[in-house]
């Protein structure tokens, strides 16, 4: 009697151990991510997971997006990820994006994958007239594109 007590009481103890988790999806310009996420995380443990499965060390330029009702809003590092005006609804979905660009890309993005992501995210934008490009620099830029390209396949 005193072992089925002593072995329910540890199962017990088990189940309220287990973290309650929720699922999140995290789209950057060329993937999808998805993680679970302990419901006591803040922005920051979302975003340094984030960080960490991307390879990126440098992270000051980036941030988690997300939108309600038509207004787009950024995950706040100290606030817990579910006491944003988000969705409840799973999985949660944020994007992952350039928040601040630099003034010198050139000299200041140092890694390979922050001149990938940056490289998407102003190649979309471009396209879908979010900033403008005089025509000029648009023929200058596909030719970096497509250099960069055949330069990755040989």
């Amino acid at each position: 009697m005193a072992g089925a007590i002593a072995s329910r009481m540890s199962f017990s103890s088990l189940k309220r151990k287990q973290p309650k988790t929720f699922t999140v999806r995290i789209v950057t310009m060329d993937a999808e991510m998805e993680f679970n996420c302990e419901m006591k995380w803040k922005g920051k443990d979302l975003f340094d997971l984030v960080c960490r499965t991307l390879g990126l060390r440098e992270t000051w330029f980036f941030g988690l997006q997300y939108t309600i009702k038509d207004t787009v809003a950024w995950l706040k590092m100290d606030k817990k990820v579910l006491d944003h005006d988000v969705s409840k609804e799973e999985p949660v979905t944020f994007h992952f994006l350039a928040k601040f660009y630099p003034e010198n890309a050139e000299e200041e993005l140092v890694q390979e994958i922050t001149q990938h992501l940056f490289f998407l995210q102003v190649k979309k934008q471009i396209l879908d007239e979010k900033i403008y490009c005089p025509p000029e620099a648009s023929v200058l830029l596909a030719s970096y594109a497509v250099q960069a390209k055949l330069s990755l396949e040989s």
